[in-house]
């Protein structure tokens, strides 16, 4: 699930359509919010003005009849229901804290207090009124909200003489706030979730044709000259790439095609005349009697013998890397083919005062050809043989990595490569200053990864084993993922 979810965030379109979908949500809060504003918020300004309006009055009232008629006044409007009021008149001039119980509960009654001073500007605040009504001879009790406005009512000099609040009942008004607060978290949600949706479809969608093009490059990569980008034929953005990289293909094809035609002309061409110099300068060396010149006609033609093989590997490199071998692959035991090569070459390390060693676990199955590991492994046993100095050692290892991929590696505690060199020798011709000295033609390791490509594995360098000769190499090769074989009953000693 982790993993799903974290490829799908990594996927360009789908994190392009959340963010539209998050811009389209914002909008949508805005316009909503704009209603909101539009509706609620004029009202309630419109409600604070007419409690202004009807304090004024009041007021007015006050200083032309007294405070007996702000009383009158405001039990008629009471009785009409047309407003909510709190008049605070210290006696006698007439009651104080009018009908203050029918206005609030007792949790709320600090939410209406009048201002503690005379000379303090009015407060506009809301709190709830609890109302009964008898329906069908049952008491029934609703909370409704009133929005006041609290004051003071001043004589003719600025005293204050009594306190005011003066309310109006804003439930309808506030239900229809509630109404529309909830719309917009509800059509937000609506056009997140909706927009998620479509950005995984659609991501979903344009990722199945993006894979099919990876798809495509991997093959390619690895030799299949003839794979094609798939097509649809809508004429879209994506079809349009297709119909390109299907042409640029072809072009390629032509062109691949093309040189390997000119090389085994070239090597039908120059095979035979090398050979035919070779031959001349070995039968020659053996009929001059002059010792010298022997020994330089015999160098000649092992000079000539080693550039037929150098242009052998060559050709050979170019096949590999065209995948014309691909369908020779089948299911190999490697143990089989290495066991084989610790065989060869452990005598060989013996000459060279070196040390072997092999580990190869049992019960591992690849896709492979045995004459191209085999050709591998020799190239970089052999390196390691020659590169390690006396006294060095050489290990050959079968196993599988902690991604359950099967490993094949050569390992010494020679010099090794500095990781910068370490993807350039792979090359063709590429060889390091230190081993100009050293013969060969720098295309083993060239080989070998031609051979790993060809078997879809990876081709890796790193430290060996660290001594005094340096940090040593581990040269491997990483198999794709295959089935196990059950394990022998009977394990083979290893070499050692």
């Amino acid at each position: 699930m982790v993993n799903a979810l974290s490829k799908l965030f990594r996927n360009t379109l789908f994190r392009l359509s959340l963010l539209g979908t998050l811009l389209f949500t914002i909008s949508v809060l805005i316009s909503l919010a704009y209603v909101y504003f539009a509706t609620i918020s004029s009202e309630l300004r419109r409600v604070d003005q007419e409690l202004t309006a009807e304090m004024e009055e009041l007021q007015a009232l006050y200083i032309q009849d007294g405070g007996r008629a702000v009383q009158q006044v405001i039990f008629t409007r009471i009785g009409a229901k047309t407003g909510k009021y709190i008049l605070d008149l210290p006696p006698p001039q007439g009651l104080s804290n009018i009908s203050i119980r029918e206005y609030d509960d007792e949790s709320n009654r600090n939410k209406f207090e009048i201002p503690a001073r005379p000379d303090s500007p009015a407060v506009v605040f809301e709190f709830n009124q609890i109302e009964s009504e008898i329906e069908k001879e049952k008491v029934v009790e609703e909370i409704r909200r009133i929005r006041a406005r609290a004051g003071y009512i001043k004589n003719v000099e600025g005293q204050a003489v009594a306190g005011l609040v003066v309310g109006r009942d804003i439930e309808a008004l506030r239900r229809t706030a509630d109404r529309v607060r909830n719309s917009m978290i509800t059509s937000s949600a609506i056009a997140l979730i909706l927009g998620l949706l479509s950005s995984i479809f659609v991501s979903r969608r344009f990722t199945r044709r993006i894979d099919a093009f990876n798809r495509l490059a991997t093959d390619v990569r690895s030799g299949q000259l003839d794979r094609r980008a798939p097509r649809n034929y809508s004429e879209d953005e994506l079809d349009l790439l297709a119909e390109h990289l299907n042409s640029m293909l072809d072009h390629i094809d032509r062109l691949m095609k093309a040189m390997r035609y000119a090389g085994d002309s070239i090597a039908h061409d120059l095979r035979s005349p090398l050979t035919r110099l070779r031959t001349r300068l070995e039968s020659m060396a053996g009929e001059v009697k002059d010792g010298p010149a022997s020994d330089t006609l015999y160098s000649a033609a092992e000079d000539a013998d080693e550039l037929l093989g150098t242009f052998d590997k060559v050709l050979r490199i170019a096949r590999l890397e065209a995948g014309e071998q691909r369908e020779m692959l089948q299911e190999v035991d490697p143990k089989i083919v290495l066991e084989d090569m610790a065989e060869f070459y452990e005598p060989a390390c013996e000459d060279a005062e070196l040390s072997f060693s092999s580990d190869l676990r049992d019960g591992h199955l690849i896709m492979g050809d045995r004459g191209l590991l085999s050709q591998a492994v020799s190239n970089l046993v052999e390196n390691a043989i020659k590169y390690t100095p006396s006294g060095g050692a050489v290990k050959l290892t079968l196993n599988r990595n902690k991604a359950n991929r099967v490993v094949i590696s050569v390992t010494d505690n020679g010099p090794g490569i500095p990781p910068t060199e370490r993807e350039r020798v792979k090359e063709r011709f590429v060889r390091l200053d230190k081993s100009r000295t050293a013969p060969g033609s720098g295309l083993g390791l060239a080989m070998v990864d031609a051979i790993a490509t060809l078997h879809e594995a990876e081709f890796v360098l790193a430290d060996g084993m660290k001594s005094e000769f340096g940090p040593g190499l581990s040269v491997q090769i990483v198999f794709p993922r295959r089935r196990r074989l059950r394990p022998s009953s009977k394990p083979k000693p290893t070499h050692g």
